[in-house]
């Protein structure tokens, strides 16, 4: 289906099609019509859109349901679930899902026996569940399950069902079935294994030892002198390790696109030979056609890195030198601004309600995990709750000292962290921040109790060991950024129905400064971090664009009201056309 126009495909209904259906369909009951019918207007407005303009596809529908938060569209959680079941049974009646069992539907007896073996395992039954009806509907019994019914459940999931990430919970479903093997042959569970699929088309990275050893003993070299860890011939401006490891990994991917395009890297010695204009262009090919013939900030990265090792670092003839800045400016993409996606991020607090929201919380988050432990004793909950106030902690600490995620996450109580009276001071030395700009924040006193509530309780609960991070993770190290990201990510959608990554906490703190304090780009400055104030003004000039577009609407309204309390008054001969402006405003000169 053509995402620019969903009904490009003929055997598309439209929502309104679908209700018409569905009234018409003596099948139902008269109560079920009416149910179902008002959940297909319910969804109509959620989406803002009209009922002919919404195709009865479940690809269509799934993006738009993950953006519908209950306190947008001010009902309860239970409420968008019923109304998502009621969509799926008006498919089902008109024969648009036909695989994917409902949840009641009873499985087969043999289905129901292998059912039986997950018994007190939640976990288990909660991951299989769709899969065994699935099964059962299609009549496949366990015996005969195979990667290939895996493939055919997970078009299942992909075309029939409304759930967020089919992939992922048919990679869920993959490495479930094969713990339960393990667990549970010798009491009926079939030896049967399913292959786990990767989904991600990023992962193109090839094993090193497809890699001789001159180019990689040559890169390491080359991250060496990088690091400046010789004094006599080290970069002017020693990298920094997540510098370097950015390096790397871009040389590694130009290395993996060189392999696919069929450059056997195993009999060439040096990385010398692989940054030439010929070896270029078929590497970079390799991902622009991968990007359908379009550049990307990515691409123009590892172009930049290459560029780099052939002309700064080895050194080439002026015709070579001339091909890199000529491929540079066509490659490299110049964001003037925030992107789109920020810009969207952004918008979000455009809405009053919205930033009362967010920046209430903290403390709400708090509150929530303290009856969860009142109410509850198991410890599935307890450490639930736990990770909750975790959560409460990163996004307030980000919220008052907005940081990069990296240090967020390499935050140590022993080193960051300390006490100025009652408050909280972090300091992070600018050799640890990645622009080489000192972070310093004081936290208000509130904010440090909580911190001290969590450094004492939470925190102590979450890691047996010495470990001295504010987010600690196994085995002594800091938290994994990916799992920190998701817990904030994950968080604030829950709770506040909010779309925002760690790193945009930097973009909302400048947003919501500048709408209360319009033009205080040098404030935003201090707070960000930014070396330049025309840093600060390129990223967020016109933030507060909406406040003034919000201002002029206010003066438009006041003019109306105006306009329409005065009484009309007698004609009165037109002004000239070139009056003094100053005249007309009541100024004077």
């Amino acid at each position: 289906m053509s995402n620019k126009n969903p009904f490009a495909d003929p055997s598309l209904i439209s929502f309104a099609e679908l209700q018409q259906k569905i009234w018409i369909n003596d099948r139902l009951s008269y109560p079920r019509r009416r149910e179902i019918s008002s959940a297909i207007n319910t969804v109509a407005a959620w989406f803002n859109l009209p009922l002919d303009m919404i195709p009865a596809s479940t690809s269509f529908l799934r993006d738009r349901f993950n953006h519908v938060h209950p306190d947008h569209v001010n009902v309860s959680k239970r409420r968008i679930q019923n109304v998502r079941s009621l969509i799926m049974a008006a498919f089902r009646a008109e024969g648009i899902t036909t695989k994917l069992a409902p949840y009641m539907t009873t499985m087969s007896p043999v289905w129901r026996q292998l059912w039986n073996v997950l018994e007190g395992s939640l976990y288990h039954k909660t991951e299989l569940s769709r899969f065994f009806r699935y099964c059962s509907n299609q009549q496949i019994n366990p015996t005969d399950v195979t990667d290939a019914v895996s493939t055919s459940y997970l078009q299942a999931l992909e075309t029939e069902a409304l759930i967020s990430k089919p992939r992922v919970r048919h990679q869920s479903v993959c490495r479930v079935w094969n713990k339960c093997a393990e667990l549970h042959q010798e009491i009926g569970w079939p030896n049967i294994s399913l292959t786990v699929p990767r989904y991600d088309e990023r992962l193109y990275r090839i094993d090193e030892g497809l890699v001789s050893d001159g180019i990689k003993q040559d890169l390491d070299d080359y991250l060496i002198f990088l690091a400046g860890d010789d004094p006599f011939s080290a970069h002017t401006r020693p990298f920094k390790p997540r510098s370097l490891d950015t390096v790397k990994g871009h040389f590694w991917h130009y290395l993996s696109a060189l392999h696919y395009q069929g450059i056997n890297l195993k009999t060439i010695n040096s990385l010398s030979d692989l940054v030439t204009k010929d070896m270029f262009t078929i590497g970079i090919r390799w991902f622009w056609e991968r990007n359908q013939n379009e550049t990307s900030k990515h691409i123009g990265e590892i172009a930049w890195t290459v560029r780099c090792y052939a002309v700064k670092h080895i050194g080439t003839d002026e015709a070579t030198t001339a091909f890199y800045t000529d491929a540079l400016a066509r490659l490299r993409v110049t964001q003037l601004g925030l992107s789109d996606k920020n810009q969207t991020a952004m918008a979000q607090f455009d809405n009053p309600k919205t930033v009362e929201t967010f920046v209430s919380l903290p403390p709400r988050l708090w509150d929530k995990a303290a009856s969860m432990q009142k109410t509850v004793c198991a410890k599935r909950i307890t450490r639930k709750a736990h990770l909750l106030v975790q959560a409460a902690v990163a996004i307030e600490v980000l919220m008052f000292a907005p940081m990069r995620i990296s240090n967020l996450q390499s935050l140590r109580l022993d080193e960051h962290i300390s006490w100025q009276a009652n408050r909280v001071r972090i300091n992070i030395p600018r050799q640890q921040v990645k622009n080489d700009q000192a972070l310093d924040f004081l936290l208000p006193e509130s904010v440090s109790k909580r911190i001290k509530r969590y450094i004492d309780g939470s925190r102590r609960y979450l890691t047996s060991t010495a470990n001295p991070f504010l987010f600690p993770g196994q085995n002594g190290k800091p938290k994994d950024s990916s799992a920190l990201r998701n817990q904030i990510e994950n968080t604030l959608w829950k709770e506040a129905g909010i779309r925002l990554t760690p790193h945009q906490f930097r973009h909302a703190a400048a947003k919501i400064l500048l709408d209360a304090k319009p033009g205080h780009y040098e404030v935003v400055r201090k707070v960000l971090g930014h070396k330049s104030l025309s840093t600060t003004y390129s990223h967020y000039a016109g933030a507060e664009t909406q406040a003034a577009i919000s201002l002029y609407d206010d003066v438009i309204i006041q003019q109306r009201q105006r306009r329409a309390i005065e009484p009309k008054q007698p004609h009165q001969r037109r002004e000239p056309p070139f009056m003094d402006p100053l005249q007309i405003f009541g100024g004077k000169r």
